[in-house]
């Protein structure tokens, strides 16, 4: 009788350079890994609201959102209930969107500035660091996605 080899089908990884950003993209701060970053479009569909419910140091999450109509590159930003507070700019996400694809987990990050405030007609704006994974952690099966932030 024949030998059979089962072969393991597994998801290709998706191949990534190592991450070169700027230190600077519009309103944002990049040292190393740990990008702090002011939230766009706080001001949308009623998320001023979600906005004036954050704390400092409360978690968010940053997940991709390819099917979004104006910028297939976008990266949302939610509360830990769910509640989208806003987008990551488009020059940053664009340049970072290979590491959320490939990471294929959420990543989370922490309110670090509250802005603004609800006198004299100012929106309320936010500001978030967050860490990019680990280019070694990129799909792995036993990698604990909420390991990975310390601050």
């Amino acid at each position: 009788m024949e030998s059979q080899i089962i072969e393991k089908i597994t998801k290709p990884m998706l191949e990534i350079s190592p991450l070169k950003l700027q230190a600077t993209y519009p309103h944002s701060r990049v040292k190393g890994r740990l990008i702090t970053t002011k939230i766009v479009g706080v001001t949308f569909e009623g998320r001023q609201e979600v906005v004036a419910r954050l704390q400092q140091g409360d978690l968010v999450w940053l997940e991709p959102e390819p099917d979004n109509p104006y910028d297939h590159n976008a990266i949302r930003v939610c509360r830990s209930n769910g509640e989208q507070i806003g987008y990551l700019n488009r020059n940053l996400a664009a340049k970072i969107i290979p590491y959320f694809l490939a990471y294929e987990y959420h990543v989370r990050g922490k309110v670090k500035l509250l802005t603004g405030g609800y006198w004299d007609d100012f929106a309320m704006g936010v500001v978030i660091a967050f860490k990019l994974p680990k280019p070694r952690k990129l799909h792995n099966p036993h990698h604990d996605p909420f390991s990975e932030w310390e601050a």
